[in-house]
């Protein structure tokens, strides 16, 4: 989390020292109107990359957490099919793993065209 509100900071700065929010200030805008409609948006670009990103981390991190925390989940079920050698489960399982992660990022790159409608897919 710690990271992401740096990263946020971070660009939300950069952001804010372009000339179109200059521009922006200039016609008399609100400041608030100024960064969420105009900094806010473009700054968030990558900040959903990296939470895009940090969710195959996440993915590889619930085998670990159901372990301490002895949690039934999908993690502890692939640890056991790994330790019984239940190949089929555990082909299932990577399968499924690897379309989560397919789908977030279909997501992500879809919020990128929500959150800059400069941004087409042709």
């Amino acid at each position: 989390m710690a990271t992401l509100i740096r990263l946020t900071r971070t660009e939300l700065l950069e952001v804010l020292r372009q000339d179109y929010i200059r521009t922006a200030r200039a016609k008399g805008l609100r400041a608030v109107v100024v960064v969420q409609r105009h900094a806010l948006r473009n700054a968030l670009i990558p900040v959903i990359t990296v939470l895009g990103l940090s969710f195959g981390g996440a993915l590889g991190g619930v085998v670990i957490m159901e372990q301490i925390f002895s949690l039934p989940g999908l993690g502890l079920y692939m640890l056991n099919a790994v330790r019984n050698e239940d190949y089929l489960a555990v082909q299932t399982l990577v399968v499924f793993s690897g379309f989560m992660f397919v789908t977030v990022n279909l997501v992500v790159d879809l919020i990128y065209g929500f959150l800059n409608p400069r941004i087409q897919y042709s």
